[in-house]
């Protein structure tokens, strides 16, 4: 499943997760013990991360 990471400092990306829990991802993002989060193959500040969801994959033809 891909997943679309938005941050505050401005940038975008797509990254594959096997799978995705928006309730266990909130919960590390709320947790001020943690200080990074890996989201996929991707290192993210905790403070950093302003969305994370799903991508619809549309199939072409």
């Amino acid at each position: 499943m891909k997943v679309k990471i938005t941050t505050h400092s401005g940038n975008e990306y797509l990254t594959d997760v096997e799978s995705y829990d928006a309730n266990d991802l909130n919960e590390k993002i709320n947790d001020q013990s943690i200080i990074t989060i890996l989201i996929g193959n991707k290192i993210f500040s905790r403070i950093d991360i302003k969305f994370v969801g799903p991508v619809e994959e549309i199939e072409t033809i």
